[in-house]
Parts: structure tokens; C-alpha cells; sequence
């Protein structure tokens, strides 16, 4: 009888769960903020509120990049754990929570808890946390085509033979299955919304909690998945490569002609004059077979081009003063030119009124715009930022440049493009080092400056993007291989799908009404893309355009 009643005092004393229930997050992002929350039932969304009070000491943290995991302060709501993100609401989250001691079939096993959420659509975003403390248990998907792909990792390595669960839209009741000897557990997600997929691992160890025993320790982790299928954008125009990998370069479409001016050739952060590209390529976009290469200098990086009425303007630029092994001696300069009409030689044009690199530029109308960038008088550690917006009348004989409306940012690796008569000027870095993926468009009609709708993503995919508009869609694409568009009137931007070659400090330019080009550039992981990438964009009746 003493045995029976210490066996049943400790049974009393577990906690009591349902096998159904597991801990969940989910973020709303709001421009740089998001909105929190844990839910704890089958899926990813309110259950039993009463049972919020079991699992409200879980520890969850924003993930960043920046400093470290962030912890978040959680509060009980009326249907979840919740938690606002001043910072950082475009960055996954992650929740760690040990449940405490579980005793069925006279086992008795540990429980403990793990999730991940990513707050966008955006599949380049959908990166590993790999943090083995805090997230041991990790579920981290890929999309291609129609396809997504799970990889189920324990600290850090692959796991084989893990079951996993797939709730959702278009999924009757549940899909199950077990992950490949690789870790990798391939599906199709029959639709756009928000899904919920868990997978569990088990570990036959004996331990102690809290004074008691167990001979087990189960785990589970879960992954909160938004998810929007990819369209497939990109034309089967061929194009030949860059001959030379090249970033940070002035790039536009004259007539029927591509041009590709200057950038760096060398490997990231690695600056001096050997590495720096005086080069013009030109490639006929109507007989697309080879580049031409004229080498016609000044070598410059952080530049940047236009063209108007057939010819191609440069604006600004740094020089790498420096030999290889030489301390970096980086100047920003002052150049503004024109290319011949024969394409062999530049014109000068008045200078800017100040040195500048890291800005770009946007034709609206007759008149070429400046925006952002700096001027480095040797390095980054002595630079001036820009806060003027310039203008210069490329329909004037006799034109000079003009200051407008001071913007209210100072930003460097920003986007130019001009839509529907205004200028906008999309993410790029301010003075404290911190990417954004803000917009803010300029209107030359009442010379005002006024804020549009952040572009999805984490704050680096804004951090040298580049956009163009076909007609009245705005196209950007980022860091992270997004293709996003928005159209007048809509509070968001639509997100369209994914670029073959993911790349940022490139160029997209239009090749015609209805088509854009991704050229040079350079990927996270694999370095400078030299394949040039054509985006398709059908026109589009108002009946079939993304509604606000």
C-alpha cells in the first residue's frame, strides 16, 4: 500500500497534457516591429486558454543576426503568450521550453518543447538558426518550384527516420511522414496560407527533474510556415554571361544596347586598384551573341548609371588609390559623364557639387536624380553622408545642379527607380551601420518627400537591392532572390516569387515593355553571379493586378 500511494502521489504531481498539444509561435510583422505569440494546441493557433498557464515560463528569442539571439518578454493574453518586437520584426523567432516529467504506460519520459517561426513569405529568408542550445531540435524549409523541402536537423546534424506532421490549407486533416537518411522530407503545400508542421525525436536516457526519474527524453519541435507559392518569372531568353564577375557597378539599357561599366572585380571587402574595373561592355540586346569590351576608364566602384533620349550617363564613384597590400585609400569622386554616341570615349558634364559613392539615380521625366551614398575621403571611417537630394536637367544645353527637398534619411547601398513621375529610393544603410527596408518617394510635383510601403524581407534585403519600373508595376529584387512588385494604391508589396541566381549590388534593367534583366552582382554564399537572368512580366489588365 506505500508503494501504491508514492506511485500515485507522483502521478498527481505530473503535469497533465494532452498528446495532441504543442508549442507553437507565430509572428505578425508590422514595418520593423511584429507581433508575438505562443500558442499551445495542435496547431498554430488558439486552443484552451486555461492551458496557457502550463507552459508561460517558455523562453523565446528574436533572432537578428545583430548581437545575438534577443530574449522576449512574454505575457498571457486572452488566447496566447504574447509579446511585441520594437526591433527586429522581420527576423525568425525561436522557442525553447522544457514541460516537465510525463508518465504513461508506467514510463515515465521528459518533455520538452521547441518552434521556430519565420515572419515572411519570402523563402530566401527561411534560413537555419542553427543554434544547438537553444533550438537542438531544428526544422528548416526550402521551396523550388512547387516543391518545399524539410530538413530536420539535431544539433546540427541531419536526422533520419524522424516522423513529422504537416497541417493546413488543402491538406485533409494531417499528412505524415518520416524524414530520408539525409534529414530531408520533400512535399507539396496545395496552397497558399499558413501551416503547421512538427516533428519528434526521441532519446532513450535516464535522468532526474526536479527529484524525479525518467528513462526517457522526448523531444519535439514545430515550425510555423507562411507560405505563398512561387510563380516561375523567368524567361527562356538567353542571354550570354558577364565575361568578368563583376559588383558595385553602373549599369543601363540605351536603344537596343546593355551597358555594363566599372564595379569590383576582386573578392568582397578586398579594395584596391588592380581589382577595380574600368571596363564598358556592351551587349546588343537584338542579336544577343557576344559582349564587347572597350576598356575606357576611370577605374570606379559605387557608381552609378542612367540613360535618356539613346545615351548613358555616369554619376560619382570611388577610387581605390591603393596597391594590393597597400592600406585601403578609398576616395569618392565628383565625375558626371556622358558616353559618346560611338560608345569609345566619355564626355565630361559638370561635376557634382560634392564627391560621391554608394548613391544611386532615377530619370523622371528630362531630369536625372541623385540620392543618397557618401563621400570618402580615404576610407569608410571618414566619410560624409549625403542628406541632399540633387537634380540636374538633361534637356538643358546650359543645365547646372539643383538641391530639392532634403530627404529625411541618410542611407548608402539604397535602390533608385522612377514610377509613375516620382522618384523612389528603397532600403539601403544608415550612419549607425543598420539595413532597412523602408521606401520613401519623392514627388517632384510639390517637391515632398513621403513614405510608401517597406518591401518584405529581413532588414539586409534591403541592403543593395535594385528596382525598375515596367509601366506602373515597381519590381525590386533583393539580397535574399525575392521579387516583390507594387502597384499604385496598395498598402503592400506583392511578393512574386524567386530569382534563379539570389545576388545584391546588382542591376535589374528593362529589356523591353514587358521584361527585365538581373545582371552582375553577387551571391551571399557562392560570390559574383555572371549569369544574366531575364524576368518575365506579362502585361497586366486592372482586372488581374493585385487589389489593395
Amino acid at each position: 500500500m506505500k508503494h501504491f500511494l508514492l506511485s500515485l502521489s507522483v502521478l498527481l504531481a505530473t503535469p497533465a497534457i494532452s498528446s495532441a498539444h504543442f508549442l507553437w509561435l507565430v509572428s505578425q510583422p508590422s514595418g520593423s516591429t511584429a507581433q508575438v505569440q505562443v500558442f499551445f494546441g495542435e496547431e498554430a493557433g488558439p486552443d484552451d486558454p486555461e492551458l496557457l498557464d502550463k507552459v508561460a515560463t517558455a523562453q523565446v528569442w528574436s533572432v537578428s543576426g545583430h548581437g545575438g539571439p534577443q530574449l522576449v518578454t512574454l505575457k498571457k493574453g486572452a488566447e496566447a503568450l504574447e509579446a511585441t518586437l520594437d526591433k527586429g520584426g522581420d527576423s525568425p523567432v525561436i522557442l525553447q521550453h522544457t514541460y516537465g516529467l510525463v508518465t504513461k504506460g508506467g514510463d515515465s519520459f521528459l518533455l520538452k518543447y521547441y518552434a521556430k517561426a519565420y515572419p515572411s513569405t519570402l523563402v530566401g529568408t527561411w534560413s537555419s538558426v542553427s543554434d544547438d542550445a537553444r533550438l537542438p531540435l531544428e526544422i528548416t524549409p526550402t521551396a523550388e518550384g512547387g516543391q518545399v523541402t524539410l530538413r530536420v536537423t539535431w544539433q546540427g546534424k541531419a536526422l533520419a527516420e524522424a516522423p513529422l506532421t504537416i497541417v493546413g490549407p488543402g491538406i485533409p486533416e494531417k499528412r505524415e511522414g518520416q524524414t530520408a537518411a539525409d534529414g530531408k522530407f520533400a512535399c507539396t503545400l496545395p496552397q497558399a496560407g499558413q501551416y503547421s508542421i512538427r516533428v519528434k525525436h526521441s532519446e532513450v536516457t535516464t535522468g532526474e527533474h526536479e527529484g524525479q526519474a525518467y528513462q526517457s527524453v522526448r523531444h519535439y519541435s514545430t515550425l510555423t510556415l507562411k507560405y505563398q507559392p512561387i510563380r516561375d518569372l523567368t524567361d527562356s531568353h538567353k542571354l550570354p554571361e558577364l565575361p568578368a564577375g563583376t559588383t558595385s557597378f553602373g549599369g543601363a539599357v540605351a536603344g537596343d544596347r546593355l551597358y555594363v561599366f566599372g564595379g569590383n572585380y576582386a573578392d568582397a571587402h578586398s579594395y584596391s586598384e588592380a581589382g577595380q574595373s574600368g571596363d564598358l561592355y556592351t551587349l546588343d540586346c537584338r542579336v544577343p551573341q557576344a559582349w564587347t569590351k572597350a576598356t575606357l576608364g576611370p577605374k570606379l566602384q559605387g557608381l552609378a548609371m542612367a540613360a535618356h533620349n539613346g545615351r548613358v550617363y555616369r554619376v560619382g564613384g570611388f577610387t581605390a588609390m591603393n596597391k594590393d597590400g597597400e592600406p585601403e585609400k578609398l576616395v569618392s569622386q565628383a565625375d558626371f559623364a556622358r558616353l559618346n554616341p560611338e560608345g569609345t570615349a566619355w564626355e565630361a558634364l559638370p561635376s557634382l557639387p560634392q564627391p560621391r559613392s554608394s548613391h544611386d539615380v532615377a530619370v523622371v521625366g528630362d531630369t536625372l536624380y541623385v540620392i543618397g551614398g557618401w563621400n570618402m575621403l580615404g576610407s569608410s571611417k571618414e566619410a560624409t553622408w549625403h542628406r541632399n537630394l540633387l537634380a540636374y536637367d538633361l534637356s538643358a544645353a546650359d543645365a547646372k545642379w539643383v538641391e530639392l527637398a532634403p530627404p529625411t534619411f541618410a542611407r548608402r547601398a539604397l535602390a533608385a527607380a522612377a514610377w509613375n513621375g516620382k522618384l523612389v529610393a528603397i532600403g539601403g544603410m544608415n550612419e549607425k551601420g543598420v539595413p532597412t527596408t523602408q521606401i520613401e518617394i519623392y514627388d517632384p510635383a510639390t517637391n515632398q518627400w513621403a513614405s510608401g510601403p517597406a518591401i518584405h524581407g529581413g532588414m539586409m534585403d534591403g541592403f543593395g537591392a535594385s528596382a525598375w519600373a515596367l509601366g506602373d508595376q515597381l519590381v525590386v529584387t533583393t539580397m535574399t532572390g525575392s521579387i516583390q512588385s507594387l502597384h499604385p494604391g496598395q498598402p503592400a508589396w506583392d511578393y512574386k516569387g524567386q530569382v534563379a541566381h539570389s545576388r545584391f549590388f546588382h542591376r535589374l534593367l528593362p529589356l523591353d515593355a514587358e521584361r527585365l534583366v538581373l545582371v552582375g552582382g553577387s551571391d551571399m554564399d557562392s560570390g559574383k553571379v555572371t549569369t544574366l537572368e531575364v524576368l518575365n512580366f506579362p502585361s497586366q489588365t486592372l482586372a488581374e493586378r493585385p487589389q489593395p
